[in-house]
C-alpha cells in the first residue's frame, strides 16, 4: 500500500495531515463507484494548534487533492480485484511484460468489444489511467503475438487458443464470458 493508505476490512482508508489537521478518507470496496465514500477532518491533538489554524478554512479544503485520492483509490481497488468499473476488474496492466500480461489485457479488450463499446482502447485507457496510444500499441502487439484474432483490417474481436491457454485457471470470469460470448 502507498504511504498513508491501509486496508481495513472492506474499506480503503487514506490518512494524511493537512496544516496540523487530520484528514481521513474512506473508500468502500463494495461500492459501485471508485471515489471516496466519506471524508473526515479532525482537529489537531494540541488544542493550542487548533486555535492557531483558525478552524477549517477554504485554504485547508483546497489543499485536499481529491483527484489524487480518487486515482489512488481506483488503482488500489483494481489491484484488489474490487473495481467498480468492469473494464478494470482484472489486474490493471500498467506494465505488460509477460505473455500472461498480454493475455489478461487481450481478455479485457475483447470483453469490451463484445459489450459493444465503440472504442474499447479509449475505455481501457481511461479505466487504467494510461494513454490511448499506450493501450493501442499494446493491443497491436497482442494481436501480432497471437493473442487476439479478428477479420483482417478490422478490430480484433476474439481471443486465440494461445490467449485462452494463458488464462486457464483464471477463475469463473473466463468461464462465464465463454458461456455468454462464445469466446
Amino acid at each position: 500500500m502507498p504511504e498513508g493508505w491501509r486496508l481495513d476490512g472492506e474499506q480503503l482508508v487514506h490518512e494524511a495531515e493537512l496544516h496540523g489537521w487530520k484528514l481521513t478518507v474512506v473508500t468502500l470496496l463494495s461500492a459501485p463507484w471508485d471515489g471516496p465514500a466519506s471524508l473526515r477532518i479532525d482537529p489537531p491533538d494540541d488544542p493550542r494548534a487548533e486555535v492557531a489554524t483558525d478552524g477549517i478554512t477554504a485554504e485547508l479544503m483546497r489543499s485536499i487533492s481529491l483527484a489524487e485520492i480518487r486515482r489512488t483509490a481506483k488503482e488500489l481497488r483494481t489491484r484488489l480485484g474490487r473495481s467498480a468499473d468492469e473494464a478494470t476488474t482484472a489486474a490493471v496492466v500498467h506494465r505488460v511484460e509477460t505473455e500472461r500480461d498480454y493475455a489478461l489485457m487481450a481478455r479485457e479488450y475483447v470483453h469490451l468489444v463484445h459489450q459493444g463499446y465503440r472504442s474499447p482502447v479509449t475505455r481501457l485507457a481511461t479505466a487504467w489511467g494510461l494513454s490511448r496510444n499506450t493501450i493501442s500499441g499494446r493491443i497491436r502487439r497482442a494481436r501480432a503475438m497471437g493473442f487476439l484474432d479478428g477479420p483482417p483490417g478490422r478490430p480484433a474481436n476474439r481471443l486465440t487458443d494461445k490467449a485462452r491457454r494463458y488464462l486457464e485457471g483464471d477463475g469463473t470470469r473466463v468461464a462465464k464470458r465463454n458461456r455468454n460470448n462464445g469466446w
